[in-house]
């Protein structure tokens, strides 16, 4: 069964969204694709919110300080185990430092949020 997780990442204050994502996806992304080597997972995406000209998320119903965050990361193992198999190879001492001084150059950590996805539903046309 699909093991599922969403990463909500906020960019680090001082730098625009253009910025966040330029470096999420030319640096931060592989790097966990060097560290996480055969353990990297079968599908990292991820959506990035759309700013206004006045750099407030656009949207259509809700408060906008609700979406504190700039991407949601929708992240997929083929199991639980697979998962592990990732963080572990995180955790090794020196993907761990790189991986955290490079999270500090954009992103703010203190409202990073992860969760595990449950049940999926899909309704196509």
């Amino acid at each position: 069964m699909p093991y599922n997780i969403l990463i909500f990442v906020t960019r680090k204050s001082g730098i625009s969204h253009v910025e966040f994502k330029k470096h999420y996806e030319t640096t931060h992304i592989p790097l966990l694709q060097l560290y996480g080597g055969e353990h990297f997972p079968n599908s990292h995406k991820r959506h990035y919110l759309q700013f206004n000209e006045n750099n407030e998320p656009t949207v259509v119903q809700g408060n906008k300080a609700a979406f504190d965050f700039d991407a949601i990361a929708e992240v997929s193992f083929d199991d639980e185990a697979a998962f592990q198999a990732f963080l572990a190879v995180l955790r090794v001492e020196e993907a761990s430092k790189t991986l955290r001084m490079d999270e500090e150059k954009f992103s703010d950590g203190e409202k990073m949020r992860i969760v595990v996805v449950g049940d999926v539903q899909e309704t196509k046309i």
